[in-house]
């Protein structure tokens, strides 16, 4: 899990270092509106990641002015830490192996189809090969000072999602309803024996990807489906009662628990594997799994908040003159109080 966030940061970080150069440059607004110790950040550059960032947020959509400052204070962020914790990485000499770089690269690369679509991609941001593996190692160099410092959380304990239950039973809906995702391979009156047996192995195959870690459900959902929705929706089911689905859906659902996976059965309108997200039976194991989620991604803010903390310490050791009061976040990185 870290690995995969770690190569969408490292991508990001490209982004946020790179591709806008030549879009600062065009923008005519070069002045630098924070520095960091001798280094400038321009008007320019972060007007220009604020807008690419919305843009892909966005899809197509209007960005309000609100969401438009929001971003822009998360790119400040985001270019100040930087230049701070590559004023400290220097100071404490931190050095990062060749293997473990070399091993990233040929990850990142690994999620492409190939080496000409790699390259195309990263001629996009504007960058060379070994620009690209700077980067890279910039970027370990940073986790390994984060982790040092505000170190990662472990994973919630069972005494830790008791405690949370008797905190919060009280609040969870009680009825029959439930939640989850299906793929479908939809048949035909009087389709042959064999080709439902063939969609049956199909699906088989696909829920083993997902048990084994190797794809998600949605996904999966996405791209085999036939149902036209699951493009967007990944195939998702919204609460419903699963008795309305008929006969065989209840029977073939009746013993999941919270994260389990259907064996592959048919209904009238096919051949259908289901994965189980929510039973809202009122006990304590049909919750375990939204607890889990929950109790991660509070640990993980609170990380963030200690990163923030971590920063504002950096920022009181090297000098951060913020000097346009337009491009100054409400709670700037290491400016004075």
């Amino acid at each position: 899990m870290r690995l995969s966030s770690f190569v969408r940061q490292i991508a990001l970080f490209l982004l946020l270092s790179s591709v806008l150069v030549s879009a600062q440059l065009m923008s005519g607004k070069n002045l630098d509106v924070i520095r960091v110790e001798k280094t400038g950040i321009s008007q320019g550059k972060i007007d220009s990641l604020a807008r690419m960032l919305g843009e892909q947020q966005a899809q197509g959509r209007q960005i309000p002015p609100e969401a438009m400052t929001q971003l822009r204070w998360a790119v400040i962020d985001n270019l100040v830490g930087q230049e701070l914790l590559k004023l400290e990485i220097k100071k404490q000499n931190i050095k990062v192996s060749a293997t473990k770089v070399d091993s990233l690269v040929k990850f990142f690369k690994s999620q492409f189809p190939n080496e000409e679509m790699f390259q195309k991609e990263l001629k996009k941001t504007g960058a060379t090969a070994a620009q690209f593996r700077e980067k890279i190692e910039q970027q370990i160099q940073s986790e390994t000072l984060l982790e040092k410092k505000v170190p990662y959380p472990n994973e919630p304990t069972e005494k830790e999602r008791q405690a949370y239950w008797e905190l919060n039973k009280k609040k969870v809906p009680i009825n029959d309803t439930i939640s989850g995702a299906q793929i479908i391979l939809k048949t035909q009156k009087g389709e042959k024996a064999q080709s439902i047996s063939d969609k049956k192995e199909v699906l088989k195959g696909l829920a083993a990807q997902v048990r084994m870690g190797k794809a998600t459900f949605a996904n999966l959902a996405a791209q085999n489906s036939d149902d036209p929705q699951a493009k967007k929706t990944g195939g998702v089911m919204s609460r419903f009662l699963a008795k309305d689905k008929g006969a065989d859906f209840v029977k073939a659902v009746s013993k999941l628990k919270v994260g389990d996976i259907s064996d592959a059965f048919t209904t009238s309108e096919g051949v259908v594997v289901f994965m189980l997200t929510e039973k809202n039976d009122g006990k304590y194991e049909s919750y375990k799994h939204q607890i889990d989620y929950i109790l991660r991604v509070n640990a993980e803010q609170e990380r963030q908040l200690a990163i923030k903390a971590y920063l504002d310490s950096l920022g009181k050791v090297y000098k951060v003159q913020y000097l346009n009061k337009d491009y100054t976040p409400p709670e700037a990185i290491g400016a004075s109080k």
